[in-house]
């Protein structure tokens, strides 16, 4: 070897391994681990919390053994039994009745397969819906609802508190309120809004978004001539399950069927379906209510933005149920609310911003791009981060990141409210959150004010809420910018537009309730009413 020609093949060998170390090593583990560190980044900075519960597998395991035992007998069988509850579901209501039962000394035993404990916990939740209904039947008492409503063949989850007395007047003239979730959230985190505004004597809807929280997430799947599915859901367990009956047989918690069906998420797609529960729930009188991505479908459906014309129909012809027209049709909209207000379906209408260079704008594109390209729009990677990498107590961290006044408000009910409908939606869930982040944004708050400066500036009351701590969507970005000089030098000219500031995150009426909820019903008593 010595004799050959050229440097020693030793030392080639010598070389090409420092450089292999130096520079391959690092840059092969960062493509292995930034895509992962950049998705939960960006997943949390654009309000996303995408979740995924990795100990399912070991719970599934425990359920799908021969059978479960439930003992509820005194002493040391108390202390198991309570722990094995426990791993059925920490917020549920079948485990709160055995947990109670056991504190009782109730002696019973339950011996259940994994098929007939899910049968069990449907049949308890059946009950328990129409146990509401009957505690409801009364003027005397509140009524809190949780049903679905059918909506173009999806199940839309809906939860509907009353107040206690609906026969007096006061209770009458008030608007119903309708809220409306961020991305990847649902109506548990209204819980504290909701117990404020129905003592208030106000009839509180809460809606969960197509596509997110407990309602229907479709997903098309192709069907060959036959048709026979070509392409099988994502297999949460080991047998295909039908599409009708992921989320149904494999949930802690009910959950819309997932249907086989083609959609375009966007913000207009949502505010005609809130249009449509109004209709379709014959509301007279509403305030809309949105937390981020939520305002946005907020001001569409007061705006009636969403409704699609074609080419040969003046579109003031048209009304939407909510936001009526020039022709006679009154808007049904008392006010409108929004709860830190993001600047779009997603982050990409950060673009629009006239501050911006031709260059910044370039670069800006180019990153979202590569983005979309290598993460968002990249469906087997969402599934593997779904499946394989976010865990509850990830996400019970990057919760608390967001409650930046009280994180102690992050709890068992709140983190299994984003966890389970992400981890159990299929396909569905997937999908969701790969056209989030990839469709177009529609039209920001600044571009709708522009469009519907009557509406937006003259008539309608409008009301900011915003957390000075909130890293998502924060007060000095373009939107709370946008909004504070407009309050600040009365842009509209009839200050119809309002805003508090209050020590709180992203969530700042589960954040910091009591402040949130003052400025809130001081909005209401001032402006609206």
């Amino acid at each position: 070897l010595s004799d050959s020609p050229g440097p020693s093949p030793i030392a080639s060998y010598h070389r090409y391994h420092r450089f292999h170390n130096f520079f391959c090593t690092p840059i092969m583990r960062t493509m292995m681990i930034s895509p992962w560190a950049i998705l939960f980044l960006l997943l949390l900075v654009a309000d996303a919390l995408s979740l995924q519960p990795s100990i399912f597998s070991a719970y599934r395991a425990k359920l799908s053994s021969s059978s479960v035992a439930l003992l509820v007998q005194q002493g040391s069988t108390n202390n198991r039994i309570q722990s094995n509850l426990r791993q059925i579901s920490p917020t549920h209501p079948w485990r709160t009745s055995a947990l109670s039962s056991a504190a009782n000394n109730e002696e019973q035993t339950i011996e259940l397969s994994y098929e007939s404990l899910q049968e069990e916990i449907r049949r308890r939740e059946s009950l328990q819906e129409e146990a509401l209904l009957d505690d409801g039947s009364s003027s005397s008492s509140s009524k809190t609802e949780q049903q679905f409503w059918k909506w173009r063949n999806h199940d839309i989850f809906c939860e509907v508190r009353t107040p206690a007395d609906t026969s007096s007047s006061d209770s009458k003239r008030k608007p119903k309120i309708i809220l409306l979730h961020g991305f990847g959230a649902s109506t548990t985190y209204w819980r504290e809004t909701m117990k404020t505004l129905q003592s208030g004597g106000f009839e509180v809807h809460a809606l969960d978004l197509l596509g997110q929280g407990r309602s229907s997430k479709p997903y098309c799947y192709a069907r060959d001539g036959d048709g026979r599915l070509t392409k099988f859901p994502y297999k949460l367990y080991s047998k295909a399950p039908s599409i009708t009956s992921i989320a149904e047989e494999t949930s802690p918690i009910s959950m819309g069927k997932n249907t086989n069906t083609n959609v375009h998420y966007s913000i207009n797609l949502w505010a005609n379906m809130i249009d449509d529960y109004a209709r379709h729930c014959n509301m007279d009188e509403v305030i809309l209510m949105g937390n981020s991505l939520g305002s946005l479908v907020a001001l569409s459906a007061a705006t009636g933005d969403f409704i699609q014309t074609p080419n040969n129909v003046d579109r003031e012809n048209m009304f939407g149920y909510l936001a009526g027209n020039h022709l006679g049709e009154r808007s049904r909209v008392k006010g409108v609310c929004l709860f830190n207000c993001a600047v779009g379906l997603n982050s990409m209408n950060v673009l629009k911003n006239p501050n911006f260079s031709a260059v910044q704008r370039n670069v800006l594109q180019w990153i979202f791009g590569i983005l979309n390209n290598l993460i968002f729009d990249n469906e087997l990677l969402l599934k593997f981060a779904l499946n394989d990498v976010v865990t509850k107590d990830l996400l019970r961290d990057a919760l608390k990141s967001l409650y930046t006044y009280n994180s102690e408000q992050v709890d068992e009910e709140l983190v299994d409210s984003f966890y389970y409908p992400a981890k159990f939606g299929g396909d569905g869930a997937v999908e969701a959150i790969r056209q989030i982040y990839t469709n177009d944004a529609g039209l920001s708050p600044m571009e709708l004010t522009a469009k519907y400066p009557e509406i937006l500036d003259k008539k309608l009351p409008l009301h900011l809420i915003w957390g000075d701590s909130d890293v998502v969507t924060p007060i000095n970005g373009d939107v709370g910018q946008f909004y504070c000089d407009r309050v600040a030098n009365n842009r509209g000219g009839k200050g119809m537009t309002t805003i508090d500031v209050v020590s709180a995150g992203h969530v700042l009426f589960d954040d910091n309730p009591s402040d949130t909820n003052s400025a809130l019903l001081r909005w209401i008593n001032k402006r609206v009413l």
